[in-house]
């Protein structure tokens, strides 16, 4: 296939006259693209119907299209890849010479009709190179449309024999599980499973005779390298599996060389040589094995112009990647703090002199120019250093971000090309001591030679533009594959844009557009890059149109098994981007009906996903989980919410809950019980007494200690296994201990563990009885030598501590009834509105003290000394501000200090006002 070379004049026209075009229509992409779309359905009727790519999908194709064969028309070796790409991709397509020229002429139709004055020669410049794609397409379709064709229909036949072999696997997996339990059964069992072993036996044999043709390609591959008396090699481990993307991309020799660029850098580490004709022969044998009844001579040509075309590519790709790689590495070693300072800035400054679009798209900090700059060395360096597939999710990722920024693709060639001109001079001020002039073979390619002292510039260079290329090339390809109408609309914020790309989706697949853009390994949604970017008006219709019931004759289609299967957190995610949408999410998941019958409406609750999550390993849902701490009264009260809570209060955790309380209402009976009323010394000198007393806080330690003990070390294992840990005041705690229950039965479990360390019955147990009424207790004892006056003073305050805190995990039972809840919330108010106005008090009973203090002449004129000091003062005033203080004590001072008694006064007032 010959090149075509057009003039500079030629070339300006056809993309000055394009540029002309998009203006004239609004620089909308979109509605160029439709246009294009719309003039090649009018002039090809007759293959209407092979254009079965939505209409909206299609257009953006079109425009791109037209977008890089403008870029390329001035490099004829460029041009004729990229027309050859498309022309692989048009095989199914019968392309005549009449049907171009229709193509042709409306098209320039098109151009006369929307822009008034076009540039001279216009027609004949498209006419040139729009012939020059037809030409190729015709080509290329009448020379490899039968090979690619064969290639697909074999290639079909062998992916389905692999799913035949996994599900094989799975079944003869399932047998062996069955046979194992069977193995237990009684003898009649075993008699009968003998039967069915017997008649399991006689199918396995009658499934030998096609076991060839139910092995995956891979296992037969390896099965051929076994007869052949080779080894599997590391590298074709490697290469089976992507081989079947290389088969898919063998109509695409731009994404193919994409490919194979990728699969070197996995291939180089596996092997330091490579010989790809090993594999010809097991990739041969392999597919005779498993097409034995269609393989003919046209399939053994078919198959080996592929793998020459592919071995060719990785040949080429491999030196590459392996001369490249050291002086990749010594490239990132050598660049000191000011190269890449002036990288993070030239780079931006020459992109934007070549690119005057680009300032438009670049406006953030100076802080995140930098850190982009950053990003571009550090794929270049991870380019060689990573793993192909770890490198190529993150540029998925990447680009699919891009995706949602709009970043139109014509801007990456200048961009790398601009990276490579900055890089440039930043290399050449690396030290080389190398100053040999010999002409060495230049190792990417052995095709030119070059000195050698000029080898590390060039090799790092190259090896910089290679990689920089190669992370364009998927960049681009990442937003191609991604640029959905969808997702433009959502660019926009346009809701009616939305609705009009929406138009030409099939039902069954209508919710998956708008929650999933796949591009090889990575995905991204629509409605999360929607909330995210802050496009809500289109983020609204999307939740709208997804939670919609549509129907056909067959099937009704509503998309919330799809909303949280794609985006599992989409709750978390509306509250925290858009809190004014939760409704419109909760609204989705109820169905009204549009009749009613005595005032009453039925109505129906999709409440799946607002009890059961998606991942099995979560008890709660987390969109419910969301919308309980989202601690909104209003959005909590919505219907599906108050019926989702409820249910589950009622069928799952009241009878828990209760469990618990009554437990704990149990435990508490008994430490007052044994610490409150039993402990009289009554008790403790009569014998029964005293075995009731010794039961009873036996019951305290063994069933209210060893049972909060167990709980908080399962939650504390289970938190840090888990890693659900908090940061408080630097120290990590389990997350559980955040909440206010679990923080008081913590309390609690350590309150009882410090009474065990007071506990009188432990320290007297065995004593010698040492007054005479205690003689015939026997080895319980509660009162002896050993168990000194601060023990029982410590021992009081435990006790003390463990009735509140029993006392207030006991209360939290009135969760049970609205009413009662309400009324405990009303007291934790009071109870706030307490601590403040007792903060309130001490602040005025520190300041009016520190001043009483600072009069000393008042303070000395007085006779009684209640005043004299600051420790004096302090205690007056608390005295006084809690009433316990007697008044004839203030007349006295109303007497002898009138100054003193003012400022008692005021103190009195304030209080008060408070009190």
């Amino acid at each position: 296939m010959a090149m075509l070379a057009l003039s500079p004049t030629e070339v300006h026209v056809l993309r000055q006259s394009f540029d002309f075009l998009l203006a004239s229509m609004g620089h909308d992409r979109e509605a160029v693209g439709d246009a294009i779309y719309g003039l090649k359905i009018t002039a090809l009727v007759a293959i209407k119907d092979s254009f079965t790519t939505p209409r909206a999908v299609v257009s953006l194709r079109f425009f791109n299209c037209f977008r890089l064969l403008l870029e390329k028309v001035e490099h004829p070796d460029e041009l004729k890849v990229y027309v050859e790409t498309l022309a692989f991709k048009h095989m199914g397509n019968e392309v005549t010479e009449l049907r171009v020229d229709k193509v042709i002429d409306a098209f320039n139709e098109l151009l006369v009709n929307n822009v008034p004055n076009l540039p001279p020669g216009t027609a004949a410049a498209w006419r040139q190179i729009l012939t020059y794609c037809g030409s190729c397409y015709k080509y290329v379709g009448d020379t490899y449309g039968e090979r690619l064709r064969v290639i697909k229909e074999d290639w079909a036949a062998v992916q389905a024999s692999g799913s035949r072999d996994e599900k094989k696997e799975g079944d003869e997996t399932a047998k062996e599980e069955e046979a194992k339990e069977g193995k237990e059964g009684k003898e009649g069992k075993e008699g009968k499973e003998g039967e069915e072993g017997g008649e399991a036996e006689g199918a396995e044999e009658v499934t030998n005779e096609d076991n060839a043709e139910s092995f995956s390609f891979a296992r037969m591959c390896a099965f051929s390298c076994e007869v052949m008396g080779q080894k599997t090699e590391a590298w074709m481990d490697e290469l089976l599996k992507v081989f079947h993307i290389l088969v898919e991309m063998i109509s695409s020799p731009v994404h193919l060389q994409e490919e194979c660029d990728l699969l070197a850098i996995n291939l180089i580490t596996k092997s330091q040589s490579i010989d790809f004709e090993k594999f010809k022969p097991v990739m041969l044998a392999a597919l005779r094995s498993l097409l034995p009844k269609q393989w003919s001579t046209l399939h053994e040509n078919a198959w080996e112009w592929l793998w020459t075309t592919v071995a060719r590519n990785l040949n080429e790709s491999t030196m590459k990647v392996r001369a490249f790689k050291p002086f990749n590495v010594k490239l990132f070693r050598n660049l000191t703090e000011d190269h890449l300072n002036r990288f993070r800035v030239d780079i931006f400054t020459a992109f934007f002199a070549k690119s005057q679009a680009s300032q438009d798209l670049f406006k953030q900090s100076q802080s995140r120019l930098r850190y982009i700059a950053d990003r571009v060395l550090q794929s270049s360096s991870d380019m060689f250093q990573k793993n192909k597939d770890e490198t190529l999710d993150d540029l998925s990722a990447l680009g699919l971000r891009h995706v949602g920024y709009g970043i139109p693709i014509e801007l990456f060639g200048p961009f790398a090309d601009c990276c490579v001109e900055v890089m440039l001079p930043l290399i050449q001020e690396i030290p080389n001591d190398c100053v040999s002039t010999k002409m060495i073979w230049c190792p990417k390619d052995k095709a030119h030679q070059i000195m050698e002292k000029d080898m590390h510039e060039h090799m790092m260079l190259e090896g910089f533009r290679w990689s920089i290329g190669l992370t364009a090339r998927v960049l681009v390809r990442t937003i191609m594959d991604g640029s959905t109408a969808v997702m433009q609309a959502i660019h926009f914020d346009d809701s009616r844009r939305l609705r009009r790309a929406l138009q030409d989706a099939p039902r069954v697949e209508r919710s998956v557009w708008q929650l999933a853009v796949q591009v090889g390994s990575q995905s991204i949604s629509p409605l999360f890059w929607a909330l995210r970017s802050g496009a809500h008006a289109a983020a609204k219709t999307m939740i709208e149109d997804v939670l919609t019931i549509r129907a056909d004759r067959d099937n009704y289609y509503y998309g919330a098994d799809q909303l949280f299967k794609y985006q599992p957190n989409i709750a978390d995610n509306i509250l925290r981007e858009a809190p004014f949408l939760a409704d419109t999410l909760l609204e989705g998941l109820i169905w009204r009906s549009h009749k009613s019958k005595d005032n009453l409406r039925p109505v129906i609750y999709y409440l799946k996903h607002m009890l059961q999550d998606m991942d099995e390993e979560q008890m709660l849902s987390r969109a419910l989980i969301s919308y309980v701490r989202f601690n909104h009264p209003q959005t909590i009260m919505h219907p599906i919410l108050t019926f989702s809570l409820d249910l589950l209060w009622e069928k799952l955790a009241k009878r828990f809950f209760l469990m618990d309380r009554v437990l704990t209402m149990f435990n508490c009976i008994v430490f007052i019980l044994a610490e409150c009323i039993l402990n009289s010394p009554a008790m403790m000198d009569d014998p029964v007494g005293n075995k009731m007393l010794a039961g009873g806080r036996i019951l305290v330690y063994s069933v209210g200690f060893c049972r909060l003990l167990y709980w908080h070390s399962v939650q504390c294992c289970r938190a840090f296994k888990d890693g659900a840990l908090s940061r408080i005041c630097g120290v990590k705690l389990p997350q559980y201990l955040t909440r206010s229950s679990d923080i008081l039965s913590f309390l609690l479990m350590m309150d009882l563990l410090a009474m065990m360390t007071v506990e009188p019955m432990f320290h007297c147990m065995g004593k010698p009885e040492e007054h005479e009424e205690h003689e015939g207790m026997g080895l319980l004892q509660f009162r002896c030598a050993e168990w000194t006056d601060e023990m029982s003073l410590l021992y009081e305050i435990f006790v003390i501590l463990g009735v509140f805190l029993y006392v207030i995990l006991i209360i939290e039972v009135g969760s049970i009834s609205v009413k009662l809840s309400e009324y405990r919330v009303l007291c934790l108010h009071a109870i706030e509105q307490v601590l403040l106005c007792f903060g309130v008090v001490l602040l005025a009973i520190l300041t009016f003290s520190f001043a009483i203090s600072g009069m000393t002449r008042e303070v000395h004129a007085i006779s009684n000394n209640e005043w004299d000091d600051v420790g004096a003062s302090l205690s007056t005033l608390i005295r006084l501000a809690f009433g316990a203080m007697d008044l004839e004590g203030i007349q006295e001072v109303s007497k002898e200090s009138p100054l003193l008694i003012t400022v008692i006064v005021l103190f009195m007032m304030l209080v008060y006002s408070f009190f």
